[in-house]
Order: C-alpha cells, then sequence, then structure tokens
C-alpha cells in the first residue's frame, strides 16, 4: 500500500491516531486470505460498511451537515480498512472479490441487502453502532483463527478505528436522538 493513499485517510478524529503497520504477511496462506474475506466484502465487513455509512451520509446531510460529514468521513475510514484488507488478502495468496469466505463454492456474492435502509437518522445510528460492535467481534474472532502475527497486528491496529467509531456515533446518538447504547 503505498503512502500517498494513508495520506488521504481523515486523521483524528475519525481514526485511532496510531500509525497503520506495513502490510506484510508471515508467508503465503490461502486459508487465512479466505478467513479475511468475511472482513473484506462479506455481509459484516469493511465493504458493506462503506456503503451502508454513505447511503445514511446522503439521508443525513439534509437533515444536519455536520452529522452527514461525521458519516462520509466513517466511510473514507473504512476504504483505507478495505484497501488494507484487500493488500493483506493479495500478500496470502487470495483475491479479493466482493465476496465473503465460501461463497464462490455458494454463488453467494455481496448482496445491498447487507445494508441498513432506514431512513430515520437515530434508527441508523443504532444500526451504525451495532454493524461497528459486531465488526470488532468478526475481528476478534478471525486474530484467534489467524497464526500470522503480521495479518493479527494489522487486524487489531483496524479494531482502534472501529472503537472510535462507536465513540463518535455514540456521541451522535446522544446529541441527535437523546439515547445512548451499550459504552465501550
Amino acid at each position: 500500500m503505498s503512502n500517498s493513499n494513508k495520506e488521504i485517510h481523515p486523521k483524528s478524529p475519525y481514526s485511532d491516531p496510531s500509525p497503520y503497520p506495513e502490510v506484510q504477511v508471515l508467508s503465503r496462506n490461502p486459508d487465512y486470505a479466505e478467513i479475511l474475506m468475511d472482513d473484506y466484502a462479506g455481509i459484516i465487513s469493511e465493504f458493506t460498511a462503506i456503503n451502508q455509512y454513505l447511503y445514511h451520509h446522503f439521508i443525513c446531510t439534509p437533515i444536519n451537515k455536520e452529522l452527514g460529514d461525521l458519516l462520509k468521513n466513517i466511510a473514507k475510514s473504512e476504504m483505507l480498512h478495505l484497501e488494507i484488507l484487500g493488500s493483506t488478502i493479495i500478500s496470502l495468496g487470495g483475491n479479493p472479490v466482493i465476496r465473503g469466505s465460501g461463497s464462490l463454492l455458494h454463488n453467494n456474492f455481496w448482496s445491498g441487502k447487507s445494508i441498513y435502509y432506514g431512513t430515520n437518522l437515530c434508527g441508523q445510528l443504532k444500526a451504525d453502532i451495532e454493524a461497528e460492535y459486531q465488526a470488532i467481534a468478526e475481528y476478534q474472532r478471525h486474530i484467534l483463527c489467524i497464526g500470522d502475527s503480521q495479518v493479527k497486528t494489522i487486524l487489531q491496529r483496524i479494531i482502534l478505528d472501529e472503537k472510535v467509531h462507536i465513540r463518535l456515533l455514540s456521541q451522535a446518538l446522544e446529541k441527535f436522538c437523546g439515547c445512548n447504547v451499550r459504552g465501550l
């Protein structure tokens, strides 16, 4: 991954301030690449998150530009995660097509059905927060399945951003809806 891509990534407050590790793997491992396909473009994935945040950005911007900008910038952060995962999948010997793991066998490629489309601002924020929690849980499960310390470091760094997203979205939920969800 080139440094120029890192430079366009929105910095604080949309991501953790710690640096991203270089995309490196200990050795090619197509099984690990296949595990990462779920994080890349499965139901709970960076690809789903990008599309959901952009949709919510389009709906929320006319209501409140600040909230729309927040959602757009979180989507940009998720785009960097997608790029990092795609590069990692290639380094492991995989092919980062837009699908989850095992989907080629079942002809189950990514679908827009994975996105929460509700047009209620509070419902969207709650869905976004829940999706971040689910993503963290998936990353943690995959860290346990993968024996490559380089890949684990990459996933652990992405988790830091997802936690920042939960904090920012929780603040927005409190501000715009007067309620909150489970904390970190």
